[in-house]
């Protein structure tokens, strides 16, 4: 790996940081507010009314000027559920091979559960398209569990014993649920969180959308705009990173929201503003409709393309941007994927989240990324007080000595751009999931 490779990385953190001050900025364009959402019964996430508040702005911090070291130790909060005694330990599987997906959400009935925490437990939806649903499992729990209960809980990971996060009961209020979340929420989340989208079902759909004949193009404009927000790029800069957060579909029902509370008269100048920007959901949702009209399923067909593959994708999507909706809902963040084909990443992702430690507001934008080279690495980029705190995650020792040698190169960009840099830190983890807030806090120490 090049040093130029390097300085590509340092680039996306410059970038991101650009970007959570332009995001400040645009009180306009993404406000902290409520999604709007239909009033037809609860069928998919765009009808869950008066729940789905997916956070998308982050406000100008306040104009303290102390530096408040013991603030920045604790500013990064971890969106988990519960205190750390929360958890059940997989001992023993029964039946078929158990796989769970780090940071998906499960439920699960509890059959059995004695005075030393020995409970066996019964999936009721868990795995890949709920094919380990009925499975019974034996686990140690902390949590005081009672016969017939229905649970939800968080996979952490591990190797031998696999650790799982209690997050609550659908029998009621839970005070381990973050904000009292609904139980349906919760549900969806289970359901949901098998669904996630990663650079190489991009790729797929991509590959799928260059395929169509131009003239089938030209009569779908959906098609079309949809390639163009898939763009394969060779370089990220700040104004593409901000036009992909803001168009990935995380915050399309808000923006939807924003268009209608206009003036009257300008409502409709808006709605075709927000057309011509694009969004990501707003055209899979557009097609997954267009995909029902017999004429334009006849032109597919002609081309000979697969109507339910082509259809399968399309819905495939949609559930993997709801995914985020709600992630961001229950951790109270905005989440966003990042919707590019850049060389070498398989994965990417971003969090944005905004915390109050003793009076103090920080605002932290947390960039995951896995490369084919480099593996997985996080960059955490918060700001207090107008000062910049960034630290860097890596799996693997010789990637963060790499990153730490090329320091100068980051600072010099901090500098040129008259954004002070108070520090840079560097960590090794032995494991990076995707879908969590770092929470071992910034080390201030210079």
């Amino acid at each position: 790996m090049t040093a130029m490779r390097e300085l590509q990385k340092y680039r996306v953190v410059l970038n991101a940081t650009e970007t959570i001050r332009n995001i400040r900025g645009k009180r306009r364009t993404l406000p902290r507010t409520s999604a709007l959402t239909a009033t037809r019964p609860i069928k998919s996430l765009l009808q869950l009314k008066d729940t789905l508040d997916v956070p998308v702005m982050i406000e100008r911090p306040g104009e303290e000027t102390a530096h408040n070291s013991r603030a920045v130790h604790h500013m990064i909060e971890n969106p988990g559920i519960g205190s750390i005694r929360n958890l059940l330990t997989l001992t023993q599987p029964s039946g078929k091979e158990v796989a769970f997906k780090v940071g998906s959400i499960i439920k699960a009935q509890v059959i059995d559960i004695n005075d030393k925490g020995d409970a066996v437990l019964r999936l009721a939806a868990a795995g890949d398209k709920g094919n380990l649903q009925g499975t019974v499992i034996r686990a140690y729990s902390e949590v005081p569990l009672t016969r017939g209960q229905n649970i939800f809980l968080e996979i952490l990971g591990g190797k031998s014993n696999i650790t799982m996060r209690f997050i609550g009961t659908s029998d009621g209020a839970s005070e381990t649920v973050r904000q009292n979340v609904p139980v349906k929420i919760l549900d969806m989340l289970a359901q949901l969180s098998t669904t996630r989208a990663g650079n190489a079902d991009f790729q797929e759909l991509f590959n799928m959308l260059k395929s169509l004949p131009q003239g089938i193009k030209t009569a779908i404009p959906e098609f079309n705009s949809l390639e163009q927000l898939l763009l394969d790029i060779k370089q990220l800069d700040g104004k593409l990173l901000k036009a992909f957060v803001e168009t990935s579909g995380i915050a399309f029902e808000t923006r939807l929201k924003i268009a209608m509370l206009g003036d009257p008269g300008s409502v409709f100048q808006n709605l075709v503003a927000l057309q011509t920007e694009g969004d990501l959901k707003a055209l899979l949702l557009r097609l997954r409709s267009l995909l029902k009209d017999r004429n334009v399923l006849n032109s597919l067909k002609q081309t000979g393309h697969n109507i339910s593959e082509v259809s399968g994708m399309v819905e495939k999507f949609i559930k993997n941007i709801e995914l985020f909706q709600l992630t961001s809902k229950f951790n109270d963040m905005f989440y966003t994927f990042l919707p590019v084909l850049w060389d070498d990443l398989k994965d990417g992702e971003f969090l944005f989240r905004k915390n109050r430690e003793q009076g103090k507001e920080s605002y932290t934008c947390d960039i995951n990324l896995d490369l084919e080279s480099l593996g997985k690495l996080s960059i955490s980029v918060t700001i207090l007080d107008k000062y910049f705190f960034i630290t860097f995650y890596t799996e693997r020792h010789e990637v963060n000595e790499l990153i730490k040698s090329q320091k100068h190169v980051l600072e010099g960009r901090f500098a040129s751009q008259g954004m002070p840099l108070k520090a840079i830190n560097f960590n090794h983890k032995k494991s990076i999931p995707f879908g969590q807030a770092n929470d071992q806090g910034v080390d201030v120490t210079i």
